[in-house]
């Protein structure tokens, strides 16, 4: 039975109310270990109208009637105001993610599934990192890491079947995107792809690279980065067995996706990817890490302060990013 260690997010965004939901409703057979501050979780219970009792552990375990098994941290400091960005809530996820990763790390669990952070809150906290999967990398020391966007794959195939989306460049300003694409970074990304998707059912999983200028550039008038850079790496991709086809048109290849002529997608930027895979399933994204000795699960979605401590916060990414964890786990223990 795989084990997950699971962060309650930002105290101060939906993370701890969807988070919740989750638990209440779905079919985790895992064994869990819920990590966070008590009243955090009890102030969710209230928002969310759910009673979802906990008890006092320190390892993953069982879900029983007694309740979810609880690592309570309570956080150094309490300052935070719910809905708003701040030092002390940032402080309080991290610290909770870090002891889920450190868990992980001495093998009492297989995966990390954490509820939304935000990355001002854990910068303005003082910690030295982009984002959680830095400080995840951090934590684990690791230098090789990314990251890959799950959904339900919409061309209504078999139930469980999901499209995988990479990114060539993450979190960097529009402007910089070009100068960071190398054939040799697109090529790593394809592969990552590839590995990715690869599983039982998908044995040599097909992979639709996209082009980063409009109608693919255009034999090179508008843009030259695909015949210079993409292609040339889609050609080594060919050469290693790897099914990729492309440069895609950006507006076309999802909609080839969606058609199901694709199982992974490579996106060259950040929103490239995302607006895509939000409109198709935003209601069940989930976000991967990649190259962490252990699977790293978290909901696509950030923290919402807009609307946090309503009661309205849907926890179906929360839900399948848990599902989706115990899926890999298996595979990982496998």
């Amino acid at each position: 039975m795989p084990r997950l260690a699971i962060a309650m997010g930002d105290p101060t965004g939906i993370g701890p109310e969807v988070l919740g939901k989750a638990l209440a409703s779905a079919a985790i057979s895992s064994e869990v270990l819920l990590i966070g501050d008590a009243a955090v979780w009890r102030e969710a219970q209230q928002v969310g109208g759910l009673a979802c009792p906990v008890r006092p552990a320190e390892r993953p375990g069982a879900v029983t009637p007694e309740g979810i098994p609880f690592l309570d941290v309570p956080p150094p400091d309490r300052s935070w105001i719910r809905g708003e960005v701040s030092p002390s809530a940032g402080r309080a996820a991290a610290l909770w993610l870090e002891r889920a990763v450190r868990l992980a790390l001495a093998g009492a669990a297989e995966a990390v599934v954490f509820a939304p952070l935000n990355k001002q809150a854990i910068m303005r906290a003082g910690y030295p990192v982009r984002d959680e999967y830095a400080l995840t990398a951090s934590l684990a020391g690791v230098a090789e890491h990314d990251e890959v966007n799950v959904i339900p794959h919409p061309a209504g195939r078999a139930p469980g079947d999901l499209l995988w989306v990479t990114r060539v460049t993450s979190h960097v300003p529009l402007k910089d995107v070009p100068a960071c694409l190398t054939t040799g970074r697109v090529l790593q990304t394809i592969r990552m792809a590839h590995r990715v998707a690869t599983g039982r059912e998908t044995p040599t999983p097909r992979i639709g690279v996209a082009a980063l200028n409009p109608h693919a550039g255009e034999g090179g008038l508008v843009g030259d980065e695909e015949v210079r850079v993409i292609g040339p790496a889609i050609g080594a991709a060919l050469g290693e067995g790897i099914d990729a086809s492309g440069p895609h048109p950006a507006d076309h290849v999802f909609r080839l996706a969606r058609a199901g002529a694709f199982d992974a997608v490579v996106a060259m930027y950040h929103d490239q990817a995302q607006i895509a895979t939000k409109l198709l399933g935003f209601d069940r994204g989930v976000s991967i890490g990649v190259g962490y000795p252990f699977v790293l699960a978290t909901p696509s979605h950030g923290t919402a302060f807009d609307i946090a401590g309503k009661g309205i916060a849907d926890p179906g990414p929360m839900q399948q990013a848990l599902m989706l964890a115990e899926r890999l786990a298996v595979g990982r223990q496998r």
